[in-house]
């Protein structure tokens, strides 16, 4: 019987459950059934199968299971519905204020299979290829007409649970009726629900007679359906093993076991007759054992008491089982491979549990970073809360999108190695892309590299130190690197390059950047910084998109910590910040867990996790660990007979355990053999990981046989053994493990270690070997050294290891380096040891001075100018100490100390500088401008030295008497040509030629300014490059067109970024917006390019420059006539002058300028002539000091100075306004005889004002 209704939307079929039980049977598609659990072709097809054995291969298929399993929870989702109504009215079942009720929650029975009805939806059936039967919509029951038993709702609603549980064993039988209830319906058998009836001995052998578990004859071969499966392969060779099984249970131990379950209880009420029914049938047809158990459990329900230990209690729970089995069928519905597990135990797998908010959140922040932008979030927590396991799931989630997701781990035990977890992050992920190499016609790592090369021309092999697989991916190429750079220059190019790095890798894969570092509370400075610079590099840029995504334990990040640091700087720079911390799992998320862990219901196991809860206080590492215990010492076991796990509850609760995890770990530990905990010692004085060559270098350093041991570990679940990488499973068993041993016993085997892997190092030239090694001789310490060779050696390898930190661009480290070396000199070691210790002391002093710690650098320098042998030997601190002194804005003790060692290199900064000038100019006219690129190049040491004293000084002299600061200038021209050239050189001919351009000998100045690009090209001075195209751009802007010169900026800032010279590069910055200004270029776009080059510059805390940026955006604004979504700098907002700048601008004549300027301009273009007057006084008097540099600015600045005072003089007749103007007009003029295509038309504005003063019209027309 069917019926049809079809409506506008939807069209939908009806059956009777018998009917559609046997329709949809023979819609399962046997033929794929076959070809998924066989690589061999079967011997015949399926229709030529007798029928019994279609049938059973039927009710197997999850094709029918998942169906039959939506119906039964539509039933069952029913009657909960139905019953929660009548308990919100309040009443009992039988209420006859509402008819509708009886049918809606029919009266306990056997026969509700009959009156069940299936609905099926035609909708999308076709689209996905699946048969209409199988599209479930709902069942529900026919209207029984029968009221419910009014003996109790409790009683009532478990006798509701047996009922249903009849029509499920029908249901999963293939519509087969319990043979009890068969037999009772046939002799009216069916007992009083008395609470002592027993099975007749007739029912019973009868009940035995029917417990075949194929019930089948044999065919005319002597066959039966498990020797025709077996010979069809259908089960690819597990379908014997099972019927083994299958035998086993059918023992008498079976029936011993299964009496638990059993109902000998038997009830009559009205029509209501309950029979002992088995699922034992169900059984051996071979379906699920879970399936199985759950019908079992709500058949125990007969009495309307529960008589089992797993018996249902209410209806929501049988709802709650089956669909978990639709949701999770892996898990809580197909059968565990138990004779796997009786071997392996128990297996721990990594799932998330109880974390869908935080990792909602988490994806929502990554969402909005690949919208544009970058965002951040840390995610804080007890140790084994669950942090990484979070984040590898969300790993999951980035690659299913097609992100990039990069990971490191910072070690607390491998601080010593530079940008560890970040260098590893980037290094892996180019050892992934060299896996690929081969994937395809073009070369996965080739378009990278490509791509690297032409966004960072040579600059890209300096990432090549701190990325080993990059260097294979670039190819042999290799360029070399200065070791002679400043140091805070060398740090600052290296984010520049990283930025630029994951910029290329987004934009070569169309893909968006995730950064993972985990174990953030032992991140080093260096490697923060870097980070900060990526994020804010990918705020500032809308088509950048990085995502940062960190781990930490709680309470370990306090404010001295640099990550804590990070926090603040990018919320200032508009970085997207969330927090998230995990807190530890309550009782239900622990039973969720353990349900999962076990594949039983969690209904099942909410005993047993109620006492791993308290127990491990919701730590889900302790309970892995616990769980783990268990099953080792076989108090949580397989069972075969049940086919799923069991255990001893009693004794598990009488368990003693340890407070923490970590002695509970520590316990575990203990109970292993000797050698292995010995070798698991050795592997945790090296941090939570290492590499299988660290473990085989280490093998033949200590002349002992450490894998095996460790593998032993990685059977017991302490190690995990990943690609060629063994690594504790978690942070906290490293930790256990180092802990067992004693301070004094740690800091030996760290000594010892290291000086084993030392004199490997040494031999086999390997660079990571000598981190690892001098930083296991640093874990030790002076204090364990016995023999004074030793400590000289231990210095010796940490100069080295500093050194190739710096190469690195790791200062940071490389300082922790230095100064580890210098704690391990002995007493006299200037007289022992005296090249050793100078070195160590210089290269301490500039990696303190990029670290900022003057303090440090200041005690240093005091030292050697103690000890050193000669003036010469101090030349490199005491230069270092006078950038330390220019840096902490010390500037006139750094004067003095520049002009003190230039007086006895015997360059002398004194005499009329009119003189000077005429005295250089003569000296240069000796030469042509080939000559002048020709001259040899400068080698002597100390004559370098010279050069970058006089650098400095005329910066402190700019800065502190501004009048002599071209001396300085004029002195490192004459140096250059009298002892050869080097990049200082060209530094010296750009500040030359500007300071003529500034006298007024425009084309003499353009002329040097060429001749100083040309030469720091040919002597490849790339460190001086960005500040020689700044200075000289100001220049040509007066005989060039302004686009050529507006190139020209760019590629000065691009030089600045690349050698890390920000504070030139940040000039450039600030010279390329007043060009956009100046330039006409609309004004929105100004607005929004000031905004972005001001937080850049606020993230590289540039004062000086923000200063003298934020009075042009002050301008753009008041033009614009909108203050909307102004950045915040300085800590307060940018369209408001501060105090901070006010004071500043009393010293600091370029800004005081700047400032006036542009407050003048303001008036005038909006006609405050009362305002304007005023400031033109004031201004007036700062403009005619002597500036001995020029900037394009200045040109503007004449301009609409001579137009304010025309202005101001119409209005006035005062001839002093008149004069000021002309002069205006005079200095246009010889603007204009260099360059008529910047400044005619600005110079015959200014002559038809002068004109319209005059009152000659015609001429002013």
């Amino acid at each position: 019987m069917s019926t049809t209704a079809t409506s506008s939307t939807t069209a939908e079929t009806t059956f009777l459950l018998s009917e559609w039980i046997r329709r949809a049977i023979d819609e399962v598609n046997l033929s794929a059934l076959v070809n998924a659990s066989s690589t061999v072709a079967a011997p015949a097809r399926p229709s030529q199968w007798p029928a019994n054995v279609r049938h059973s291969m039927a009710l197997c298929s999850d094709e029918y299971l998942m169906s039959a399993l939506r119906v039964a929870h539509s039933l069952a989702d029913g009657l909960c519905e139905a019953e929660d109504n009548i308990a919100e009215k309040g009443g009992r079942e039988n209420n006859n204020d509402d008819e509708l009720l009886p049918s809606l929650l029919p009266a306990p029975g056997t026969n509700w299979a009959d009156k069940v009805q299936v609905h099926l939806s035609s909708e999308g059936a076709e689209f996905n290829e699946i048969s209409e039967l199988f599209n479930i919509k709902r069942a529900d029951f026919l209207p029984l007409g029968e009221a419910a038993d009014s003996r109790g709702q409790r009683e009532d609603g478990m006798r509701r649970i047996y009922s249903l549980g009849i029509v499920l064993y029908e249901i999963f039988s293939g519509g087969e009726r319990p043979p009890e209830t068969e037999m009772g319906q046939q002799t009216g058998g069916g007992k009083p629900d008395d609470g002592t009836a027993e099975l007749s001995q007739s029912q019973e052998t009868s009940l035995s007679e029917n417990l075949d578990p194929f019930p089948i004859d044999n065919d005319a071969n002597g066959s039966n359906l498990v020797d025709l499966a077996a010979e069809l392969n259908l089960f690819d060779g597990n379908f014997p093993d099972e019927y083994s099984l299958c035998n086993e249970i059918r023992g008498d131990d079976f029936f011993n076991a299964e009496n638990d379950r059993k109902s000998k209880r038997q009830t009559q009420s009205c029509s209501y007759k309950v029979y002992d029914v088995s699922v034992e049938p169900l059984k051996a047809k071979c379906l699920p054992g879970s399936l199985c158990d759950l019908v079992a459990n709500m058949l125990d329900c007969a009495n309307g008491n529960p008589s089992g230990e797993d018996s249902y209690h209410n209806m929501s729970e049988v709802r709650d089982d089956l669909q978990l089995m639709l949701d999770k069928p892996t898990i809580y519905l197909h059968d565990q491979d138990i004779g796997r597990l009786s071997t392996t135990g128990l297996q721990c797998g990594g799932t998330v549990f109880g974390r869908n908010a935080e990792l909602s959140t988490v994806k929502d922040a990554y969402r909005r970073s690949v919208s544009g932008g970058s965002e951040l979030v840390i995610i804080s927590g007890a140790s084994g809360s669950g942090k990484s396991l979070l984040v590898y799931e969300f790993g999951k989630y980035v690659s299913a999108g097609g992100g990039i997701i990069l990971s490191g781990k910072f070690d607390q035990l491998q601080q010593g190695t530079p940008f560890s977890a970040l260098a590893s992050a980037f290094d892996v992920y180019c050892g992934t892309l060299l896996l690929l190499e081969n994937s395809g016609p073009s070369s996965i790592a080739g378009m990278l590299a490509s791509n690297l090369r032409s966004s960072l021309g040579r600059d890209v092999h300096h990432l090549t130190k701190l990325i080993p697989n990059l260097a294979i991916i670039l190819g042999p190429e290799t360029s070399p690197i200065n070791r002679n750079e400043d140091c805070d220059n060398a740090q600052k190019r290296l984010q520049y390059l990283l930025c630029h790095f994951v910029d290329v890798i987004s934009s070569t894969f169309s893909a968006p950047v995730t950064l993972f570092l985990d174990d953030l509370q032992w991140a080093d400075a260096a490697s923060i910084e870097a980070v900060n610079r990526l994020l804010i590099a990918a705020s500032i840029s809308q088509d950048k998109r990085l995502f940062f995504l960190g781990c930490c334990r709680e309470g370990e990040i306090n404010d001295g910590h640099p990550v804590w640091k990070l926090l603040c700087n990018v919320e200032r720079s508009g970085v997207g910040c969330t927090n998230i911390k995990l807190d530890l799992m309550d009782e239900h998320t622990i039973n969720t867990m353990v349900s999962e862990t076990l594949s039983l219901l969690p209904r099942l196991t909410r005993s047993l996790s109620s006492v791993i809860y308290h127990k491990t206080q919701g730590n889900p590492l302790f309970v892995s660990h616990l769980m783990l215990s268990l099953s080792e010492e076989g108090l949580l076991r397989p069972s075969l007979s049940r086919r799923r796990w069991e255990w001893e509850m009693k004794k598990i609760e009488d368990r003693e355990m340890p407070d923490d995890v970590a002695m509970f770990l520590s316990n575990s530990i203990r109970e292993l053999p000797d050698g292995v905990q010995s070798s698991l010692c050795i592997l945790s004085c090296f941090g939570a990981s290492a590499d299988l060559s660290l473990i085989e270098t280490l093998e033949r350093a200590l002349h002992k046989n450490i894998r095996d041991d460790l593998d032993v570990a990685v059977a017991k679940g302490l190690l995990d053994l990943i690609g060629v990488q063994y690594r504790f499973s978690h942070d906290r068993i490293q930790e256990a493990t180092y802990n067992m041993m004693e301070d004094g016993v740690r800091r030996l085997f760290h000594f010892t270690y290291g000086l084993s892997l030392a004199a490997l190092s040494i031999e086999e030239e390997c660079d990571g070997i000598l981190f690892v090694a001098v930083n296991q001789l640093n874990l030790g310490g002076p204090a364990i050294v016995q023999d004074p060779r030793q400590s000289f050696t231990v210095a010796g390898m940490n100069l080295r290891a500093g050194k190739k930190a710096m190469e690195m661009s790791d200062f940071k480290t490389a300082l922790s380096y230095m100064n580890h070396g210098i704690s391990f000199l002995r007493e006299h070691h200037w007289g022992e040891h005296y090249d050793l210790s100078l070195e160590l002391f210089e290269v301490a002093a500039k990696c303190a001075l990029s670290n900022g710690d003057h303090k440090r650098v200041s005690l240093l320098f005091e030292q050697v100018s103690e000890v050193a042998n000669s003036f010469e030997d101090k030349l490199e601190i005491t230069y270092t100490y006078v950038r330390s002194l220019l840096t902490s804005s010390c500037l006139g003790e750094a004067l003095t100390k520049g002009l003190y060692v230039l007086n006895e290199l015997g360059v002398v900064l004194s005499g009329d500088l009119d003189a000077l000038l005429v005295e250089t100019k003569s000296m240069l006219a000796e030469h042509s401008d080939e000559q002048l690129l020709s001259l040899p190049v400068m080698t002597d040491r100390t004559k370098l030295m010279a050069m970058k004293f006089l650098s400095r000084t005329q910066t402190c002299l700019l800065h502190t008497n501004p009048k002599s600061q071209p001396k300085a200038t004029l002195h490192m021209v004459q140096y250059s040509l009298q002892h050869g050239m080097s990049g200082l050189s060209s530094f010296a001919l750009i500040l030359y030629g500007s300071f003529l351009a500034c006298l007024g000998d425009i084309p003499t100045g353009y002329r040097y300014v060429k001749i100083a690009i040309k030469l720091a090209r040919k002597l490849n001075a790339m460190n001086n490059m960005c500040e020689v195209l700044t200075v000289g751009s100001q220049v040509m802007g007066y005989v060039e067109p302004l686009q050529s010169v507006n190139e020209v900026i760019v590629r000065s800032l691009e030089y600045g970024l690349a050698v890390g010279s920000i504070g030139n590069a940040m000039l450039s910055c600030s010279m390329n917006i007043v060009c956009a200004f100046w330039s006409g270029k609309h004004l929105s776009l100004v607005k929004s390019t000031v905004a972005d080059t001001l937080r850049l510059m606020s993230s590289h805390s540039t004062l000086v420059w923000i200063l003298q940026t934020l009075p042009l955006y002050r301008t753009v604004l008041a033009m614009i006539g909108t203050v909307d979504d102004v950045p915040i700098i300085l800590g307060s907002r940018s369209d408001i002058e501060t105090e901070k700048e006010r004071k500043m601008s009393e010293t600091n004549l370029h800004l005081l300028k700047v400032v006036h300027f542009n407050k003048l301009y303001v008036g005038f273009m909006f006609r405050r002539y009362d305002e304007v007057k005023q400031l033109a006084v004031a201004y007036d008097a700062i403009a005619s000091l002597p500036f001995n540099t020029i900037l394009i600015s200045h040109s503007m600045h004449v301009f609409y100075w001579g137009l304010i005072n025309f202005w101001i003089a119409r209005k006035t007749m005062d001839v002093i306004w008149f004069d000021r103007g002309e002069r205006a007009i005079e200095k246009m003029r010889s603007y204009a005889d260099c360059s008529t295509w910047n400044f005619q038309n600005k110079l015959l504005l200014l002559q038809a004002e002068q004109c319209f003063y005059l009152e000659d019209i015609e001429s002013a027309k």
